[in-house]
């Protein structure tokens, strides 16, 4: 009798953990005598199949080597602090000492976030190797009853076919249900290693997209600058994140290469007269939205008076705020009037729109105070919402002349809106993407952190999930925080949700219980 039979269709492609479902739907489905062959076939399959790629070993060493990290850098930051505090010279008065004293805030603040990150990636590191461990010790675990199964399949079948002459139910029913246990373990393996994974792949790509002050590519800019500018946060406070992107700072530092000798001593003219750090990273997050220098300079001049008051800034450039701390609606808008499309179908423009203000601060301060901060006429909420409806009836009327009747807009007409309000200011086109299987949306979502963590919304779209019910709605997602999702809303708020509902098609927390399912991303490209 030879060892084992080869499978007459071969291997399917995929993922190990797709492989290993699919062949443990069939060994769970495999009964009885005409079974035993898709058992059989299976129970082989499932023994050729790798353990889960990796070393613990070296993924500990590794975060051994982060900690050391740590404890070195622990010095350091306290050192500077200490500059900070105490040791900062009494001459340094007047703007000289405020921009020391802003370096110094900086430099501790960067090694307090390296620190931070380092820390945070040594913890993803010893958790992976952990479950990494685990998983391949599992995988071990599921070779012994599947061999058990496969040798008791042997005696009672011929090649794929039950034989007829050793048939025995009882040695059929024990093979089956060692093979269940065997493959289990191997399922549960291959679930545990490819969720660590995705986990440790997520945490770490967005600790690294923190690191933006070594993104600053461009000639000229000083060290303490680009720590200065990347220090800068909404509202002062890092909760709400950082005022500039990864993708504000690679086209910043795009712009100011190919800026003529003339055209950047003026730009540096304006930064150096800035207020505040929040002052100037609003100056630079203006210029790589992709407006010229005049247009930068007259913003600047409307936000100068206040340029040393983070609230102020923040409330009339930054009108979403990033990190909202509940997981609960919070509301946007602008000075307790909220941004909310009503019961029109225009979704896919008012996200869009509000999309825009967060990617482009001209058209944010635009849309708050219409041009004129301070002047009771234009700066007040109820204003502030009719610009936003008009802009968002601006992008409405880009609808195809065919279908105008209708109130909403397609897939492909929010690709092109996006590829016009959104990707004009960040540099990045779109695509549309269909994600109608969970494998999709699953395989999809590191690619969506990627891109909201470098500062570009994705635009989502949602429906019922039933082709026999009508209806659907978008949001944007527009930041993640560990295993969660947060979307903004037009109906006038932000939201969080987890992954598993993104995944599992459990969006209805996000809108309400007609739009669970996601059904297409605008993936930035």
């Amino acid at each position: 009798m030879p060892d084992h039979d080869a499978h007459p269709l071969g291997e399917k492609p995929g993922s190990q953990r797709q492989q290993v479902e699919r062949l443990k739907k069939t060994i769970d489905e495999s009964h009885g005598m005409w079974g035993a062959g898709d058992l059989k076939y299976a129970v082989h399959d499932a023994l050729q199949l790798a353990a889960p790629k990796g070393d613990a070993g070296k993924l500990g060493e590794l975060a051994a080597a982060y900690t050391a990290a740590v404890g070195q850098i622990d010095q350091v930051q306290m050192k500077v602090e200490r500059v900070g505090s105490q040791h900062l010279p009494d001459a340094w008065t007047g703007q000289v000492g405020e921009k020391a004293a802003e370096v110094v805030k900086a430099s501790a603040d960067d090694l307090t976030r390296c620190r931070d990150s380092l820390d945070k990636g040594r913890l993803h590191l010893a958790t992976l190797a952990t479950a990494l461990s685990e998983a391949q010790t599992l995988h071990g675990q599921g070779a012994a009853p599947l061999g058990e199964a496969l040798s008791l399949l042997h005696e009672i079948t011929v090649a794929g076919a039950p034989d007829l002459v050793h048939w025995d139910d009882d040695t059929m029913h024990s093979a089956h249900a060692k093979a269940k246990d065997g493959i289990k373990s191997i399922f549960d393996a291959a679930v545990k290693a490819e969720t660590a994974g995705r986990a440790a792949a997520r945490e770490l790509n967005a600790l690294a997209g923190k690191a933006l002050a070594g993104k600053f590519t461009n000639k000229g800019l000083g060290a303490a600058d680009k720590l200065v500018l990347v220090d800068a946060a909404v509202d002062g406070r890092r909760e709400y994140g950082g005022i500039l992107t990864e993708a504000d700072v690679t086209r910043a530092a795009q712009v100011m290469d190919g800026m003529s000798e003339a055209d950047r001593a003026r730009f540096d003219r304006l930064l150096a007269g800035s207020k505040s750090p929040e002052e100037r990273a609003y100056l630079m997050k203006a210029l790589a939205a992709g407006h010229g220098y005049d247009e930068v300079k007259a913003f600047g001049d409307l936000i100068h008076e206040h340029g040393d008051d983070p609230a102020w800034l923040a409330e009339r450039i930054s009108p979403v705020q990033l990190d909202a701390a509940s997981p609960d609606f919070a509301p946007t808008g602008y000075q307790g009037v909220r941004w909310d499309q009503g019961n029109r179908g225009t979704c896919v423009p008012a996200s869009t729109v509000t999309a825009r203000a967060m990617v482009d601060p001209l058209f944010a301060f635009q849309l708050t105070t219409g041009g004129h901060p301070g002047d009771p006429k234009f700066d007040n909420g109820k204003a502030a919402y009719e610009r936003w409806l008009s802009e968002t009836d601006r992008v409405h009327d880009k609808r195809g002349w065919w279908h105008k009747w209708t109130d909403g807009m397609l897939d492909y007409e929010s690709k092109d809106v996006a590829d016009d309000e959104i990707g004009a200011h960040t540099g990045a086109g779109y695509k549309n993407v269909d994600l109608d299987s969970r494998d999709q949306r699953q395989n999809a979502l590191a690619e969506i952190e990627r891109k909201v963590d470098e500062g570009k919304p994705v635009p989502i779209s949602v429906d019922s999930g039933h082709w026999y019910q009508s209806g659907s709605h978008q949001m944007v997602i527009i930041a993640h925080r560990g295993d969660l999702l947060e979307l903004y809303n037009p109906w006038g708020a932000t939201v969080w949700v987890s992954e598993s509902d993104f995944v599992d098609n459990h969006m209805q927390g996000a809108s309400d219980d007609r739009f669970p399912a996601v059904s297409s991303v605008r993936m930035p490209k």
